[in-house]
């Protein structure tokens, strides 16, 4: 009889590479065997997945949780809880959020601030804010801090994280292709972006669709073209952020077939709202980029279908309640950023798989493989093979519930798809061999993992062995 610590037995194993039924063997965190006869094993924790998928935990590359947490936002304890209930089990925060990881002391600060506060395993963005605020100096004691990639903004976001000029974007792809780091692009032009928001609140325009046309897919479009044409000259991996519009889309499925080193993500609230739903939602959909009409959603998911959109992560932004609900008055004065860490993946099983038809073994690779490859993170993670870390999510692929407000463990109880039905429904998520969330339970109860359990993931993380 060989010891393990975690038998999972009966369900269907889904990689990125395809599907099987057999036991997955867990020790000492990480998967170790496969089995289709498990009476040579022993372990003292058996899970009787029956009919249920046993697949790589999800991993959201965009999150803003926020830590410390000066406006009561979420924070990383409270975001960690949310996505372990989504299923995920692994998150790459942005580096916006104060102390800003633009130099190499907020960084090492942020990196500690994990350790102590983590729920989910996560790895963190350095923020990219050029010369003469930066120096390459900073950047490299960054990516030797473990940075995942580096992030800039082309339109403006806070004083404290300025947007970068063209200029300056060069100089972070030529560091950023020194260094063999991802670099991803919030892609909205800024002079475009501010003319728009001039014309339609000199209009006195206050009402939701305002939001969506002072922003309009032209915004994103220009602005991933000049990213496209600066990778291309200096051979920089590109990663578009937040993938938006049809007309930026068909420049990255271009530069793609030209062979340049570039991925995209997009986020469900780009995938299953539209304008309709700006209307309705007001301030409770405002983001940016802007939720765009039905025509631009259904190319959207001829990207995803078709292989040129790489990733799918959530963007979630977390905000009070009274906050977005200002927009119902001027949409402007809503903060940009929809809650959706906790439906990720759930949500997208349902409209990608069940809806629509993608094989599972694609969602994978959306939602796990794919973002574990490209921040450096596996196979390690993102994957089930052997040496791997047992992140594994356990999935009812037929279960069929409606989102609420209830449900939600993030901290304010909002979300954008409250009504949404969805097929799919996290049963139970494992997180390095333990079990991080449990559906059976009730409530808050459903976490079982502490603050500071979680741990930190450098760039590189995922080179095996462990």
């Amino acid at each position: 009889m060989t010891d393990a610590d975690l038998i999972i037995e009966n369900g269907t194993i889904i990689t990125e590479g395809g599907s099987f039924n057999a036991a997955l063997i867990v020790a000492n965190g990480q998967v170790i065997a496969y089995t289709e006869d498990v009476s040579g094993w022993d372990a003292p924790e058996r899970i009787d997945a029956s009919g249920l998928l046993v697949m790589p935990g999800g991993i959201d590359v965009h999150t803003h949780f926020e830590e410390p947490d000066p406006e009561l936002l979420e924070g990383f304890t409270s975001g960690g809880r949310s996505a372990a209930a989504g299923g995920l089990t692994s998150v790459v925060e942005m580096p916006q959020a104060r102390p800003t990881t633009t130099t190499p002391a907020q960084f090492a600060e942020k990196v500690q601030i994990v350790k102590e506060n983590a729920v989910v395993d996560m790895a963190l963005w350095a923020g990219a804010i050029g010369p003469p605020l930066q120096s390459a100096d900073d950047l490299t004691a960054m990516v030797d801090l473990g940075a995942a990639a580096f992030k800039s903004f082309m339109a403006s976001s806070s004083p404290l994280f300025p947007a970068v000029v063209t200029a300056q974007m060069l100089w972070v792809m030529e560091e950023a292709a020194k260094l063999g780091i991802p670099y991803g692009l919030h892609a909205e032009d800024q002079s475009l972006l501010q003319a728009g928001l001039a014309r339609t609140e000199g209009a006195g325009r206050r009402d939701a669709l305002a939001h969506a046309e002072s922003r309009p897919p032209l915004v994103e479009t220009v602005a991933v073209s000049t990213v496209l044409l600066l990778a291309a000259e200096t051979g920089c991996h590109a990663h578009i952020c937040h993938l938006a519009s049809a007309g930026a889309l068909d420049l990255v499925r271009a530069a793609k077939a030209r062979g340049l080193k570039v991925t995209a993500e997009t986020c469900p609230q780009y995938l299953m709202l539209n304008t309709d739903d700006l209307e309705r939602l007001a301030g409770f959909a405002r983001c940016a980029p802007a939720i765009r009409e039905q025509s631009e959603v259904d190319q959207l998911w001829d990207g995803v279908l078709d292989g040129t959109i790489d990733i799918i992560a959530s963007d979630h932004c977390p905000y009070t309640i009274e906050s977005k609900e200002a927009g119902f008055e001027n949409i402007f004065a809503a903060p940009l950023g929809l809650s959706g860490v906790q439906t990720l993946f759930p949500a997208m099983y349902s409209e990608a798989v069940v809806r629509r038809g993608m094989k599972p073994e694609r969602f994978v690779q959306l939602l796990s493989t794919n973002p574990a490859r490209i921040f450096g993170l596996y196979p390690r993670k993102g994957s089930l093979t052997i040496g791997a870390d047992a992140d594994i999510t356990l999935l009812d692929p037929t279960e069929t519930w409606t989102v609420t407000v209830e449900d939600a463990l993030h901290k304010h109880k909002w979300t954008p798809f409250a009504g949404k039905q969805v097929t799919g429904r996290v049963k139970q998520t494992i997180r390095r061999g333990e079990t991080i969330y449990d559906d059976s339970l009730e409530g808050e109860a459903r976490v079982l993992a502490a603050a500071g359990s979680g741990a930190y993931l450098p760039r590189g993380y995922g080179d095996l062995p462990a």
